[in-house]
C-alpha cells in the first residue's frame, strides 16, 4: 500500500509504502482518499483507530451536507466500510478536519493554510503573576 499525507495547502509532507499494519501514521478524523485494489476510490474522514489490534474494516465517513453552501442537512454521517486488505494507497490531508478551521466538504480538496486567532494566550498572566499590557 501506498500512503501519502499532505499539509492543507498540497504539499506532501510525508510518503513511503507498507503494508496497512505497519503504518507510521493515525489518521483519525483526518480527510482521507482510499483507492482501492480495483480502482474504486472513496473520500471521507477516517473514523478507525489504529491502535494495538489489527484492523480488518476502516470506517471512512462523510457529511449528510449542501456542498453548495456547506450547511449540513443532518447531523446523519454516511459511513463507508473498507476493508484494509484491499487498499493500494491511502491520501490524507493533515488539519482538514472542520473543527480546525476549515469549511465542511466531502471533496478532497487542498484549500489555505488556518489561522486560529485566540486571546488566550494574551490574557496569561506573566511571570510574577500579573497581566501583561
Amino acid at each position: 500500500m501506498k500512503f501519502i499525507q499532505y499539509n492543507l495547502s498540497g504539499k506532501i509532507v510525508e510518503q513511503y509504502s507498507c503494508n496497512f499494519d505497519q503504518l507510521k501514521a493515525n489518521p483519525i478524523s483526518e480527510k482521507v482518499r482510499v483507492t482501492m485494489d480495483d480502482s474504486r476510490i472513496y473520500i471521507g474522514f477516517w473514523n478507525s483507530f489504529l491502535g494495538q489490534s489489527k484492523i480488518q474494516t476502516a470506517e471512512v465517513s462523510q457529511y449528510d451536507l449542501n456542498e453548495e453552501t456547506a450547511k449540513l442537512k443532518s447531523s446523519n454521517m454516511v459511513v463507508i466500510f473498507v476493508p484494509t486488505n484491499r487498499i493500494a494507497k491511502l491520501e490524507v490531508i493533515l488539519h482538514s478536519n472542520p473543527r480546525w478551521g476549515t469549511v465542511p466538504t466531502n471533496k478532497f480538496e487542498f484549500s489555505k493554510p488556518v489561522k486560529i486567532k485566540s486571546d488566550f494566550f494574551r490574557k496569561w498572566p506573566g511571570k510574577n503573576g500579573t497581566q501583561p499590557k
